[in-house]
């Protein structure tokens, strides 16, 4: 059983590669699109459209405690994600939070 479980978690993470460069690869495309109009990405605008796409997904999934387990499992694992991804990515972009003063 649990080689079928091990089984099941790689083909999981492989295809969260999958779907997470099919993301980028869409995102990056739509950034350069906005900076050759002249505008550029605003991050807000892509956190906002995560959170669409997020809850999307979750509203999908018919049974409730369904989404309550997705919902738990992504949570869990968000921080694993964004430490790794810290490590990989040294380019740094800047949101802004409105109501906060940037001017110091």
């Amino acid at each position: 059983m649990a080689d079928a479980i091990d089984k099941w978690k790689a083909e999981e993470q492989r295809q969260s590669h999958i779907f997470a460069a099919a993301m980028q690869k869409a995102i990056d495309g739509a950034a350069a699109e906005l900076i050759a109009a002249g505008q550029p990405p605003i991050m807000n605008a892509l956190a906002g459209a995560f959170v669409s796409v997020e809850a999307g997904f979750l509203a999908g999934l018919a049974d409730p405690r369904s989404v309550k387990a997705v919902r738990a499992a992504m949570d869990k694992a968000r921080p694993r994600a964004l430490a790794q991804a810290r490590e990989q990515n040294v380019s740094r972009a800047t949101a802004v939070i409105v109501g906060r003063r940037s001017d110091g």
